[in-house]
């Protein structure tokens, strides 16, 4: 009698996690990661934002450059807040050695920045793929911030920063 009631609570038990709970396909939650490649419109400008939706912003000053970051940074913010699903680069900015996301990667979190110099990344990186929950991803061409910078929106994938940009970057802030 207790085998009996056992084996009937085990197969319960596995009918209820094998059907009963709603499952979901990762493919079907992923949002559409917008892929840019920037090896045409890198080299105007000492500045750069690079909107969501691809859309290139170029700023001659520091100082237009920062307070039109503010403006993204608060709208990303928002739209990061609406990601659904847990899925690769969710919380952190890879950095690649090579276009197409090749070579060595590097993550840096979110809430989190990367100086490169003094290491094997400095002026190495090709390709970038954004935290979709963030509020962008800053680069510069110098340790801690120096010009010039750029700044992508979350949920890139840059598959090559551009010549003006390529072998560069050794400086990465993601910003939460």
């Amino acid at each position: 009698m207790k085998k009996t009631w056992l084996y009937s609570m085990i197969g319960a038990l596995l009918f209820t996690v094998t059907f009963g709970f709603s499952t979901v396909d990762a493919s079907s939650i992923k949002q559409d990661r917008l892929v840019v490649n920037l090896s045409a419109d890198t080299s105007v400008g000492k500045y750069q934002i690079v909107d969501t939706d691809g859309s290139i912003y170029t700023y001659a000053d520091r100082q237009s450059y920062e307070a039109a970051e503010q403006t993204f940074k608060a709208k990303w913010a928002i739209v990061s807040k609406n990601v659904v699903g847990v899925l690769a680069s969710d919380y952190a900015t890879d950095s690649y050695e090579h276009s197409g996301f090749g070579g060595w990667n590097y993550a840096t979190p979110v809430g989190y920045s990367t100086n490169f110099n003094n290491s094997k990344y400095n002026d190495e990186v090709s390709s970038i793929k954004t935290a979709r929950r963030s509020s962008g991803t800053k680069v510069c061409y110098h340790k801690s911030g120096g010009e010039p910078c750029k700044t992508f929106g979350p949920g890139l994938d840059i598959s090559y920063v551009g010549s003006g940009w390529n072998d560069q970057i050794s400086y990465v802030n993601v910003y939460r």
